[in-house]
């Protein structure tokens, strides 16, 4: 029996709906036999159709019915049509990294853009073009090589372009070049009646153009993105962990880091870690920082480092490598006072150690939201840079060439989980004080709920973060800088599921209060689609632009289609 007939049987006696979905995959089987082998359409139970609908967490991945792989535009135009027409539900993934179920996954027909996978640079107008099926590490090997950079979302966590691009985009590069909505160029969509359209800033559909960066999948099929490049700089990263008896310490110089702001090439993330993932529970403060600055700068840092700090990052080490090529020094605490290590290096390839020195800094930021690391023994690692910066990575010439030391840790589920966000204008000791405190309330009971991990951040957005704000779904303004404060629980057991989502949502709200009453954020500042729960109000997110927005929707969408696809729907 073929799969067309099974699914006949299957459908026999149940409701239209499945008529209709039986209707619209045997359609979509026929696109797929047309297409050479360009377009896949694969059943339950196949490899391809567990790609297909898998998610970074297992609470975010659906049982679909199938899952396709259009190959090319013109089967996603076609494919388009068919869902039109049959008015079924479907999914559209990129990498599948939100945290909220059904926003990209579905258990109707689950689209997978992963043959979506170009990459392409224009060295004449030093732009960008990425399929919509890619995901950042892809896209930045690519890139590095070339000796440029774009502004994008973590390599290591398995983040894909399209879901990072069109919800807004915080980088760590934000503070000097944007969100990474404001680093795009033009669009490739098919739109909800098969029409494919490229637009840009001007033209006859400049107006999708707005509404596509930021707007979420409200208004088509992303295929292709064209993106600004930057010359590559080799920023410089600390990852700091401190014991919480030293954190009266770590909050003022976070504080003092805040209200002495200098320079937008400097970043700093901390965040209150708590863990049951080991044999005795784990709780701790990280800090983060990148820099892009020259050695005879002012360290932005400098009050960190004189702070004493837990011994597992292999502080006091001392070890000189060298490779071909390459030369990379440990400092010891006694040339940065408080046992901060540098990473140096000379190099007869600036642009690979320039490409590295990014790539590091990205594995270290998302290291922040990780499992606990493991104690590193091994003195030929650089003890800083934790984040799978092994010295096979150290000892490759080339940033295409590297091999990461272990595998990406957000391809497959992992448990179950969710991230949330409150916006926030400008960090206040009293609000850092509550966020401490809300993180140890919301992880007491994590043995008794499932809990793995509980981790709220500080991410303080720079003054100057807007001041290249474009026109965009997601309203940005220059001189009203504000940011995520990101909370990320990590649990096991889908009957925890309900006491983890209220257990945020009430962290969240009482924060939120506190925030208020301390002017560290307003009831106007919209929220940030891409680390929001799921029942986040759509007007919440696009403020002042959500009337405008809905009009936009409807002339493109006039029949609803993308609003039987998952996500925030405007």
């Amino acid at each position: 029996m073929n799969s067309s007939s099974s699914l006949r049987t299957y459908f026999s006696g149940r409701s239209k709906m499945d008529f209709d979905l039986n209707l619209a995959i045997e359609e979509i089987t026929a696109i797929c036999k047309a297409s050479d082998g360009r377009s896949r359409i694969f059943e339950y139970g196949s490899s391809g159709y567990k790609d297909g609908v898998r998610h970074f967490l297992e609470s975010s991945s659906d049982v679909a019915l199938v899952a396709v792989c259009p190959g090319t535009t013109n089967d996603v135009s076609k494919i388009m049509k068919v869902l039109a027409n049959h008015k079924v539900p479907f999914g559209v993934k990129g990498g599948g990294h939100t945290t909220n179920p059904k926003f990209s996954s579905t258990t109707g027909i689950q689209l997978y853009m992963s043959f979506f996978d170009k990459v392409e640079y224009d060295s004449s107008k030093k732009t960008l073009a990425v399929g919509s099926g890619c995901l950042w590490d892809q896209v930045y090997r690519e890139i590095l090589a070339k000796g440029r950079y774009v502004i994008g979302g973590s390599a290591t966590e398995g983040v894909g372009v399209a879901g990072w691009l069109l919800g807004g985009g915080y980088s760590l590069y934000s503070n000097e070049y944007g969100l990474g909505i404001d680093n795009i160029v033009e669009f490739e969509v098919v739109i909800p009646n098969g029409d494919i359209i490229r637009t840009g800033s001007s033209g006859p559909h400049s107006d999708l153009f707005r509404a596509l960066k930021g707007g979420g999948n409200n208004f088509g099929i992303v295929t292709e993105f064209v993106i600004k490049t930057y010359e590559i700089e080799a920023p410089n990263c600390e990852l700091m962990d401190f014991s919480n008896s030293k954190s009266e310490e770590v909050k003022a110089a976070i504080t003092d880091f805040i209200n002495d702001e200098e320079t937008q090439k400097a970043v700093l993330i901390a965040a209150f870690r708590h863990y049951n993932e080991t044999v005795n529970d784990q709780s701790w403060i990280t800090v983060f920082c990148v820099k892009n600055l020259p050695q005879s700068a002012k360290d932005p840092f400098q009050k960190f480092y004189h702070i004493e700090r837990k011994p597992e990052r292999g502080q006091n080490r001392r070890n000189m490598r060298r490779v071909p090529g390459l030369r990379i020094k440990v400092v010891a605490e006694e040339e940065h006072a408080g046992g901060s290590m540098a990473l140096m290096a000379d190099t007869s390839s600036e642009r690979a150690f320039k490409g590295r020195a990014f790539l590091e800094a990205d594995r270290a930021f998302a290291s922040i939201h990780g499992p606990p690391p493991e104690v590193d023994e091994e003195e030929e690692h650089v003890g800083n840079l934790v984040a799978g910066t092994a010295a096979l990575m150290i000892a490759r010439k080339a940033v295409r060439q590297e091999v990461p030391p272990k595998g990406m840790s957000g391809v497959g589920e992992i448990a179950r989980g969710r991230f949330g966000c409150i916006m926030i204008s400008k960090y206040k000791r009293a609000l850092i004080d509550a966020i401490e405190e809300q993180s140890k309330a919301s992880a007491k009971d994590m043995k008794k709920h499932g809990g793995k991990r509980v981790i709220f951040d500080v991410w303080p957005a720079h003054s100057k973060i807007f001041d290249n704000s474009t026109d965009c779904a997601y309203p940005h303004k220059k001189g009203s800088p504000f940011g995520p404060m990101l909370v990320y629980f990590v649990w096991e057991g889908a009957t925890n599921d309900q006491y983890w989502t209220d257990e945020m949502e009430r962290a969240l709200d009482k924060l939120r209060q506190i925030a208020l009453s301390v002017g560290c954020t307003d009831e106007k500042l919209p929220l940030y689609s891409n680390t929001s729960l799921s029942t986040t109000q759509v007007s919440k997110i696009y403020q002042e632009n959500y009337e405008g927005l809905k009009q936009i929707r409807l002339k493109y969408d006039p029949q609803d289609v993308m609003k039987r696809a998952g996500g925030f729907k405007i």
